[in-house]
């Protein structure tokens, strides 16, 4: 062996080995805080009702999808939207919305979305029942959406978002609108 070089010891292993591990464990946190998903908010901005052509009942309603982060756009994979009414227990009485507002679809940074759904309920006795007479103000609805969050070219896995929105009201003079709270 050459003069004033020595043979690494094993204690020199375990030491390269402790340093390759917090590197990687720096590495593996550094992508998982890149790829975490962003905060999104939801929000019932409009609810109206009006006569449909059938002489049914048209619940409308446009939620706001907003998204206020800096680096991960929004990919909605699909949307569904129920609406409870108050007149028996909450979420005995439900129907589920058409979503209007065409899916899939991608929601860039710091923007607001505004998602269109509507409630065709036909005339007679179930109808009058299930809004009060259409003298129920307190309905409830649950947004229901599969996304995925698109950090530059990375996709992150898909996450059930799931909220509760509420007391919305379709009779109001002025349209209703309600904030809503995770599910």
């Amino acid at each position: 062996m050459a003069a004033g070089r020595r043979r690494p010891e094993g204690k020199h292993y375990i030491l390269l080995a402790l340093a390759a591990t917090l590197a990687a464990a720096a590495v593996v946190t550094v992508v998982f805080m890149v790829l975490s998903p962003a905060r999104v908010g939801f929000t019932v901005t409009s609810a109206t009702s009006h006569r449909s052509g059938d002489g049914g009942l048209l619940l409308s309603l446009t939620i706001a999808a907003a998204n206020p982060s800096r680096r991960a756009a929004v990919r909605y994979q699909s949307m569904f939207v129920d609406v409870s009414n108050n007149t028996g227990p909450t979420w005995t009485n439900w129907v589920r919305a058409s979503v209007k507002t065409a899916m899939p679809l991608v929601q860039p940074e710091r923007n607001v979305t505004a998602i269109h759904a509507t409630v065709d309920l036909v005339g007679g006795k179930w109808a009058e029942e299930f809004t009060g007479k259409k003298t129920s103000h307190g309905f409830g609805v649950i947004v229901t959406t599969m996304a995925r969050f698109k950090v530059g070219v990375s996709l992150t896995r898909l996450y059930d978002i799931k909220v509760s929105c509420g007391p919305v009201d379709f009779f109001a003079k002025h349209s209703g609108t309600a904030n809503c709270t995770a599910a």
